[in-house]
């Protein structure tokens, strides 16, 4: 039974699993919950539609919250976490990140410090697939509060969500999180920030995030229809302001070569897993995309399907 005293902090987790690989990350990512110091804080799972049940990576009863509902994708996952949630404050966690154990002292001591803010955002580590180091460096914190041409522009990124803390009052004013897969995130971030300073805390990092090829923000198809959608929407609301255009223009053009090298990725990957139909859905795309490196990205391809035979 979830603990019937409110809790300050409601920690959000969607979940989608689909093997037992992904449960016991998930167990992982609720092992680093509990080893939270500061201790007023609910868990809500959400478990989205998964294929194998997610029970068994809970562990023992008590403050874990789950819910179950049809695969509708994360949005909509944490969306039905907001509502089941009682927290002041919510951190929207993934289901193979980490939280690093000051992360809601962190969080809460920034946001107290700041009444300003609507918002804070924290240092983040990064991992690999395995949770070993990985060899590059972490861009710092931009020193501003006013966060919403950054995050236009590409200039900076809001990642993994777990690095931030929301007010409650400013994500139900927002009204959540909104499709489509893939940015929901960066949509709902711009929204936030658009009407709502953020404070940048350069501090400890807060968590610990997990790269790796499968990774759904890799997938180049899906990231650039979904990111298109997002600066769609955004357009209305920069039209006329020289800054806000220049931001967008930036950070469309910066995330649209970003994830089609996610797209020459993508093939690579599914010419060496012998994933032909895939591989072919990714040469069109990258084809239509970037019509000048198809032949090097198919060279490269069938390098790679040739090596892992």
């Amino acid at each position: 039974m979830v603990n019937d005293v409110t809790p300050v902090v409601s920690i959000i987790i969607p979940a989608h699993v689909t093997n037992a690989e992904q449960a016991r990350l998930l167990r992982e990512t609720l092992n680093s919950v509990e080893r939270q110091r500061y201790r007023s804080f609910e868990t809500i799972v959400i478990d989205d539609g998964s294929p194998q049940r997610v029970d068994p990576a809970l562990g023992e009863p008590g403050r874990t919250l789950i819910l179950r509902q049809t695969n509708q994708g994360p949005a909509q996952a944490r969306n039905a976490g907001i509502r089941a949630s009682r927290g002041s404050h919510l951190v929207f966690l993934d289901a193979d990140d980490l939280l690093l154990p000051d992360a809601l002292d962190a969080g809460l001591g920034a946001l107290r410090a700041h009444p300003e803010c609507g918002f804070c955002v924290s240092r983040r580590e990064e991992m690999t697939y395995e949770g070993g180091e990985v060899p590059w460096g972490i861009p710092p914190l931009p020193a501003q509060t006013r966060l919403y041409h950054s995050l236009l522009g590409a200039d900076w990124y809001i990642l993994p969500p777990s690095s931030a803390m929301f007010r409650r009052e400013v994500v139900e004013q927002v009204g959540g999180f909104r499709d489509p897969w893939g940015a929901d995130d960066l949509d709902f971030y711009l929204r936030v920030a658009k009407d709502h300073l953020g404070w940048c805390n350069d501090g400890p990092a807060v968590t610990r995030y997990r790269r790796y090829s499968a990774s759904s923000s890799r997938d180049g198809e899906r990231m650039l229809r979904s990111v298109r959608v997002v600066y769609a929407r955004q357009w209305p609301l920069v039209q006329g302001d020289p800054e806000g255009e220049a931001a967008f223009q930036r950070g469309l053009a910066r995330l649209t070569a970003i994830f089609i090298d996610c797209l020459a990725e993508n093939l690579r990957d599914r010419a060496r897993a012998a994933q032909w139909r895939r591989a072919s859905r990714s040469a069109l795309l990258l084809g239509r995309e970037s019509p000048r490196r198809l032949p090097v990205e198919l060279w490269a391809a069938a390098k790679a399907a040739t090596s892992a035979r």
